[in-house]
């Protein structure tokens, strides 16, 4: 026979971790109880001398025995559901107390002291069970008892007289009976109810306690103001078991609360309008750091939309105030099913929530700043250098016409004067062209679309547009890669620039008679791109920056060698943007290897 045990999720209900915990409790136990009942039938049969029934019992131990050896072969299959784990757990215990009430009878029913047994079975139903369920197991207990103590009085049941110090007959006295049974089950009732309530309030604070943990987590590894809210809503409307929860935050004049997330409520109820707060006396008080409980919305008057709060059918609410570093941010209000459904633990449980949430809030409102102020430097930067762009090329072409005595002749001085001030604008023209490509990744609508890319292509695209740079200092340049048409989700122009810059890096820093070895080779799902040298290397002090914009090391400053501290800057930019990552190792004077990892297509 088998009774609900409840949701996982139901008020009162353990948890699917905590029921087969106590689940292989019981088997536990159960060995020990049916290895004592074969090995005390024989001791007090023959050295206590007791009148004990011996078949009988060593056939009820070994039931028992056989029984729970299959209970502990199911519990070790992995993947069982909840309803199975259950259907378990509702079934030791039926079978539990029916084995009981058979040993009690076997040992001399309503006067066997064994009788006390179902005291400690009662505790463990309370502690396994929901509360409807262990009070119905403990009625069926009472009944059980009773049950027996009436048959074997009405000689239905043999009874077996196992304490000769008893009077004879005890077992069919009427009085003795019903004091016994009155006694039993006063106890009994009064188990149930004191265990139900201390478990039902442990893992109601166990719940709390879980999700303020798992709140801390979630609120603390995303930035996304957005994703931060919705999680705090749903996860405060799952603990708690209510109806619904919203977060209003406070607009920039700070007189309205306007929703920003919700859980569990109409859209009809979302577009109602924004909380004024001076109309709103539960968000005054909430908002001075007071939690404030509805008991029954149909009945109080600081209600602003009342119909309506009514009509959503929201009876009570619990209302917090979400308070940053430098003040208020807003309000959590959570909504119960049913009049007077939130207590003051519940209100000590939001705050702490809340708490947290309001930090979360504040860091993710600020980054949200953090990204759109530097958004806007990026967009100035573009407008800037691409306005740039075209009076440097001019200035360009003009010295080339200069220089190639197209205007005119000139003398050593000023060929290498106009020589001087074209290296000066060619470096100029390589940070404009670094800077807008540097821009172009950190302004949003600017990305270009992701296709899949061949990865061999540009590999070898950059290599032969590298090679005569090479040749000219001549450094050994090879490619190693086995042909298997590996694609990445990228653009051609991004992914190009990626090899460009750091083979380019590497042919510019490394001495000549060095080599420069480019590798690609395929890890599961992913492609394994190396780009290593012989070169000059990068003090270890340097390489934590490597990375950030206008970077350059130290002892590539002190060479003279050109360059805008950018191009790393822009590869690790567009590296992530294919969900990739980088990373670099170097000993300085004997080299450097940068590694790249770029998830295949598809």
């Amino acid at each position: 026979m088998a009774f609900p045990l409840g949701a996982p999720d139901s008020p009162g209900a353990p948890l699917p971790v905590e029921l087969n915990k106590n689940s292989a409790r019981l088997i536990r136990m159960r060995w020990l109880a049916g290895l004592a009942m074969l090995v005390a039938t024989p001791v007090g049969v023959y050295a206590l001398h007791l009148p004990l029934p011996t078949l009988p019992l060593i056939a009820l131990g070994t039931v028992i025995l056989a029984y729970n050896g299959l209970l502990w072969w199911l519990s070790r299959r992995a993947g069982m559901s909840w309803e199975v784990s259950r259907l378990m757990a509702t079934g030791q215990v039926a079978f539990d107390w029916l084995a009981l009430a058979v040993f009690v009878h076997l040992t001399g029913g309503i006067e066997s002291p064994a009788i006390l047994f179902f005291l400690f079975h009662v505790l463990l139903a309370a502690m396994l069970l929901s509360g409807h369920t262990a009070y119905l197991y403990a009625g069926l207990v009472i009944v059980v008892v009773a049950a027996v103590a009436g048959l074997e009085a009405a000689g239905w049941l043999p009874h077996y007289d196992v304490l000769p110090a008893l009077p004879a007959g005890l077992y069919r006295d009427p009085l003795y009976i019903a004091g016994l049974l009155a006694f039993f089950a006063t106890t009994v009732l009064v188990t149930v109810t004191l265990t139900a309530s201390i478990v039902h309030d442990l893992r109601e604070r166990e719940r709390q306690i879980t999700m303020l943990y798992q709140s801390i987590q979630t609120l603390s590894s995303s930035l996304d103001l957005t994703h931060v809210l919705n999680q705090l809503v749903r996860g405060i409307t799952h603990t708690l078991q209510a109806k619904a929860a919203s977060i209003r935050l406070l607009d920039q004049t700070g007189e309205r609360l306007e929703i920003r997330a919700a859980y569990g409520l109409s859209q009809t109820y979302l577009d109602k309008g924004p909380v004024e707060i001076k109309r709103s006396p539960i968000d005054q008080e909430a908002l001075r750091g007071q939690p404030v409980i509805v008991e029954d919305t149909a009945h109080d008057e600081r209600l602003q939309y009342p119909s309506e709060i009514v009509a959503e059918g929201l009876h009570s609410i619990l209302c917090v105030a979400l308070i940053g570093r430098r003040g208020p941010l807003g309000v959590l209000r959570v909504y119960g099913w049913r009049p007077n459904f939130f207590t003051q633990e519940d209100a000590d449980f939001v705050t702490a929530i809340a708490r947290q949430g309001g930090m979360a809030i504040e860091n993710a409102m600020a980054y949200g700043e953090l990204r759109r102020t530097d958004e806007m430097k990026s967009q100035f930067v573009r407008a800037v250098t691409h306005e740039l762009r075209s009076p440097v090329a001019g200035a360009q072409s003009l010295l080339r016409t200069v220089t190639h005595d197209l205007a005119g002749g000139l003398n050593d001085l000023q060929r290498d004067v106009l020589r001087r001030l074209s290296d000066r604008l060619d470096a100029l023209q390589m940070l404009i062209d670094d800077l807008l490509d540097l821009a172009a990744g950190k302004v949003e609508g600017l990305e270009t679309e992701l296709t899949p890319v061949s990865i061999e292509a540009a590999a070898l695209s950059a290599v032969d547009r590298l090679a005569s740079q090479a040749k000219e200092k001549g450094i050994d340049l090879r490619v190693e890669y086995v042909p298997r048409g590996l694609t990445v989700m990228a653009s051609e122009e991004g992914l190009g620039r990626i090899f460009l810059n750091l083979i380019g890096n590497a042919i510019k820093y490394t001495l000549p008679g060095g080599r420069v070895n480019v590798s690609l080779e395929q890890a599961d799902d992913e492609v394994v791109i190396t780009v290593c040298d012989t070169g000059i290397g990068i003090p270890e002090v340097d390489l934590p920056h490597l990375f950030e914009e206008f970077y350059r090391a130290s002892n590539v400053k002190r060479s003279g060698i050109t360059g805008t501290g950018l191009g790393l800057a822009i590869v690790k930019d567009l590296v992530e943007r294919y969900k990739g990552r980088i990373s670099v190792r170097s000993k300085l004077g004997e080299g450097t290897t940068f590694t790249v990892v770029l998830p295949l297509a598809g």
